[in-house]
């Protein structure tokens, strides 16, 4: 598994420090998050979700994240 520096807005393989990162497993697993999501919606709204709909569930969900202090 392979893990590079990100950048906020999504991308990635930056050569200079953006003091974040991400991985092919989180990815991975938020991929197959997203397939489910998409197919939930499908299943009730006979449509997928828009990206504003996919980023309000994610800002809702993360509203219970607490990070830990560095």
């Amino acid at each position: 598994m392979g893990w590079w520096r990100a950048g906020r807005d999504g991308s990635s393989l930056h050569a200079e420090e953006t003091g974040l990162v991400w991985g092919d497993g989180p990815a991975d697993i938020l991929d197959d998050a997203i397939d489910r999501i998409v197919a939930e919606f499908q299943r009730d709204y006979g449509r997928k979700p828009s990206r504003d709909e996919l980023e309000a569930g994610l800002k809702f969900s993360l509203g219970t994240y607490e990070e830990e202090p560095c």
